[in-house]
């Protein structure tokens, strides 16, 4: 085995409106839905090692969901180390980002020979079946604004892209909300799905990126996950001439044109969409 280090990115994904679809085969299940990628997301460093160790932002961690992505691909213990410049349960995909980009690195330093469908059907799996995500992964390998119009792993699912510029992107996090529990939770899941169905056909008769940011944000007050803070945030950038909503499942305001209204509630990031996909460094 040759020991080499290998480096892969992965955008962070903010998914603005989702359908819940889940079967039996974790490959064929995840979600419908639309959301879009950012410049920030997860790097991710491999080699091989005399144990598996998975580290995030330099500190040691279980991260199920890389794991799991590792186990599906290879049997050989890998050193991950793996940097984050998005938050992690606030709405960027942070668990799938960092899982997709493990997938790469490892094919790369493990010389394991696999396509882009093979490993991010292995980020995508381990995603579902740890229920990090449901979507994400998807719109992770391809960047951009990905519609999902059918569930399933990347290249299984059907997608199509609305064409977008990378225009900046301005973001503000308030807590953290777990997406197991509001994946766990049936009565959520039927709100989730009723208002999902709803959203996306209004967005898919006009998918704009302006339209997707209206549709996000009635999404988000329809399923009733908007914390106060998040729903002031939204109203003050609308007053302002921006367009808001909520990133899910993250108790997080995004934003396009927010013209400085949302500093009032606290540290505001930004960044622009990535127009590409996840891919080696």
């Amino acid at each position: 085995m040759q020991n080499k280090i290998s480096k892969a990115f992965a955008p962070a994904h903010i998914s603005g409106i989702f359908i819940i679809d889940m079967k039996k085969d974790p490959s064929l299940s995840g979600s419908m839905g639309c959301g879009i990628c950012l410049e920030d997301g997860a790097v991710t460093k491999v080699h091989p090692s005399e144990q598996t160790i998975i580290r995030i932002n330099g500190a040691i961690t279980k991260a199920p969901t890389t794991l799991s992505a590792i186990e599906l691909l290879t049997p050989e213990p890998v050193l991950v180390d793996t940097t984050l410049n998005i938050p992690i349960g606030a709405g960027f995909g942070a668990s799938g980002a960092g899982a997709l980009s493990a997938a790469l690195s490892v094919n790369e330093a493990l010389s394991l020979n696999l396509t882009l469908k093979e490993l991010s059907k292995a980020a995508h799996c381990a995603e579902v079946t740890n229920m990090t995500g449901l979507g994400d992964v998807t719109g992770m390998t391809f960047g951009g604004m990905v519609i999902r119009k059918k569930a399933g792993a990347p290249f299984l699912g059907i997608i199509d892209k609305i064409p977008t510029r990378d225009s900046k992107i301005s973001w503000i996090e308030f807590n953290e909300i777990s997406t197991r529990s509001v994946l766990s939770d049936e009565l959520k899941k039927k709100s989730i799905n009723r208002a999902g169905k709803s959203r996306f056909k209004k967005l898919l008769n006009k998918p704009t990126i302006e339209n997707f940011m209206i549709q996000s944000a009635a999404f988000a007050k329809d399923i009733e996950l908007m914390s106060p803070r998040v729903k002031d945030a939204i109203e003050a950038v609308k007053a302002a001439g921006g367009l808001a909503s909520q990133a899910m499942l993250g108790d997080t305001v995004f934003a396009i044109n927010d013209n400085g209204a949302l500093m009032e509630f606290g540290q505001v990031h930004e960044s622009r969409i990535s127009n590409v996909g996840a891919h080696l460094l």
